[in-house]
């Protein structure tokens, strides 16, 4: 799935974009968009990540199953 990435330094000029492209993408039949996650910035201003898929992708489901045992619980390392 393709990471779309919005970002800025000016102060809410990645909220104003989002809250026009969100809708955007969401009414269109074509796309499916995940919500949307703040990502950390040294600075001002803001960075937002979110998942973007075709509607062509949205039935594949992934499973992940485990075939091996877990690890066993690690001992405390001697002192020295």
């Amino acid at each position: 799935m393709a990471q779309i990435r919005v970002m800025s330094d000016d102060d809410g000029e990645v909220t104003d974009l989002l809250a026009v492209l969100m809708p955007l993408l969401n009414a269109h039949p074509a796309f499916v968009a995940s919500g949307t996650r703040s990502l950390g910035k040294r600075g001002p201003g803001e960075r937002v990540v979110f998942e973007l898929l075709l509607a062509e992708q949205q039935g594949h489901t992934v499973t992940v199953e485990r075939d091996d045992e877990p690890a066993s619980e690690r001992g405390q390392l001697p002192r020295r």
